[in-house]
């Protein structure tokens, strides 16, 4: 019987064969003068058998594509063979594989809330795939992004069924990515910040720069100065208002960088001019 996980990779593995096929016979017919053309001469048969013989007979045309597709298809046809297998870990199977009964089996431990580093995978695997497009930067940026969520991914996984209690789980991941995560993070908020206000001083005009960062250092001096001051205050709203304050500023910096900078003059070095008694300049 096919298990209800199953039947979402073996979806997605048909699909990603159809696709293969698909994406295999019309580049492979473009690369004989077109759909029609191949029609015309006869070679219909090889742009059919091409695909679904892996190339062995007939032809394919974009080799990397098929590939990619005929990859992806073949990974979801593996995955839903184990969910089948295993059933999908339900607790009769684990029961059954265990040789105890299913009210024998230890309590499974919720998860500690929801993730975001699914999203930061994936958004930097977007990232890192505008970049091959447009910028070397923004290629590395996502590279970066991919690798600390994977990081992050993994660690918290696995903390998460490192023991039965959530909270000691918590701890063991605070643990382990916390030395990391706080100066590498407080670099990166101080990096942008001093990024966004050097982009706000340079939009404005240089008589008002001045009094924008005194004004911006008396708010800020200010805030921090009253959530001292309220240790009754909980973290949930200082966090809320310190995101609150970076998300300002950065709008800030984006929008003075979309107006552009500001007329910068030039300043030349001069000739020295000695003046000596009695005589001239």
């Amino acid at each position: 019987m096919i298990t209800r996980g199953s039947k979402f990779f073996y979806t997605a593995a048909a699909v990603g064969y159809l696709s293969a096929l698909v994406y295999g016979f019309l580049t492979g017919a473009s690369d004989q003068g077109g759909v029609t053309q191949v029609f015309s001469d006869g070679g219909i048969v090889d742009s059919i058998i091409g695909p679904l013989s892996f190339g062995w007979k007939g032809w394919v045309g974009e080799h990397v594509g098929y590939t990619v597709l005929m990859s992806f298809s073949a990974v979801m046809l593996v995955l839903g063979g184990f969910h089948t297998a295993f059933r999908d870990g339900d607790a009769e199977a684990l029961a059954e594989v265990e040789g105890v009964e299913v009210a024998d089996l230890p309590a499974p431990t919720p998860p500690m809330g929801l993730s975001i580093w699914p999203l930061t995978v994936a958004l930097g695997i977007g990232v890192g795939i505008v970049g091959l497009a447009l910028s070397t930067f923004l290629f590395w940026a996502g590279v970066v992004l991919v690798a600390a969520g994977a990081l992050e991914w993994t660690v918290r996984a696995w903390s998460e069924r490192a023991s039965g209690d959530s909270a000691a789980n918590a701890g063991y991941r605070t643990q382990l990515l916390a030395p990391m995560e706080i100066p590498i993070a407080a670099v990166l908020v101080i990096a942008v910040i001093a990024v966004a206000v050097s982009r706000v001083l340079l939009a404005v005009p240089k008589s008002a720069a001045v009094y924008v960062i005194i004004v911006l250092a008396a708010v800020v001096f200010g805030v921090a100065n009253l959530l001292a001051r309220r240790p009754d205050l909980r973290g949930r709203v200082v966090g809320v208002v310190t995101l609150v304050g970076v998300l300002v500023i950065v709008g800030a910096g984006i929008a003075g960088h979309i107006s552009g900078e500001r007329e910068i003059e030039e300043h030349h070095e001069g000739a020295l001019v000695v003046l000596e008694r009695g005589g001239n300049a």
